[in-house]
């Protein structure tokens, strides 16, 4: 019981830091760009951001990848052993799905740490046909994490897992369970959006993603340190 216990609590923990994490990350990757959130609807602007600008972005994904992703591995494995009880395959399989979404996204964000900033770098000191190539590959790159990893694969499982468990969490917690159901709801929306390439649909489920998410984090790894899981739901 004890070292259950100690789980919650590195769990909780690494949901709480998560959060500004995850804001972190906003704040970096839009800071090359002054702010302006429509830049995601042209990624290839990012190119053209110099060498600053890239080592601002790929801080960017690397904080993507623990704020958005990796830290909530355990307390994904939490709510498994906490709900468990209501339906042991079903929760299974809400949890398999968050997991992936979190492996798939943190594989995106990896991807663009990786390859983005030495593109930028190497677009500030090219010309002519040179650029024209680097925009090619800067703009593959960008649809194959954007609209491929996170958009199409990474968005439905994540909207499964929290759908599922904010279903069952809201009997134990039921704002927050409301909470987590809207924020499953508005990733898998965004996903539907990706699918069907419908811009003015994706967006906006996206921003409530990406402002929710953190805000989820930080609400359930306080809950946790604040009312630790004592039993198992019956």
């Amino acid at each position: 019981m004890n070292n259950e216990h100690s789980f919650q609590r590195l769990a909780a923990v690494a949901a709480i830091i998560s959060a500004p994490l995850a804001f972190g990350s906003l704040v970096l990757s839009l800071a090359p760009v002054d702010f302006d959130f429509e830049v995601f609807s042209d990624l290839t602007s990012f190119i053209s951001v110099g060498a600053s600008g890239a080592n601002l972005l790929r801080w960017a994904w690397v904080l993507d990848i623990l704020g958005y992703y990796l830290l909530l591995a355990p307390v994904a494995f939490v709510l498994w052993h906490w709900l468990k009880p209501r339906g042991p395959t079903r929760v299974g399989f809400y949890t398999f799905c968050g997991l992936a979404y979190m492996l798939i996204g943190a594989i995106g964000a990896a991807i663009l740490a990786a390859v983005w900033p030495p593109l930028i770098n190497a677009y500030a000191g090219a010309s002519g046909q040179q650029r024209e190539i680097l925009e090619a590959v800067f703009s593959s790159v960008a649809d194959l994490v954007y609209g491929g990893l996170w958009g199409l694969l990474a968005g439905i499982p994540g909207g499964v897992w929290w759908i599922g468990i904010g279903l069952l969490l809201r009997s134990e917690r039921r704002i927050l369970g409301t909470v987590t159901l809207i924020l499953g709801i508005a990733n898998l929306l965004a996903a539907i959006g990706a699918i069907l390439n419908l811009g003015d649909l994706t967006m906006p489920f996206l921003s409530v993603y990406l402002f929710l998410a953190p805000i989820w984090a930080l609400w359930l790894g306080i809950d946790l340190l604040r009312r630790p899981v004592q039993k198992v739901m019956g």
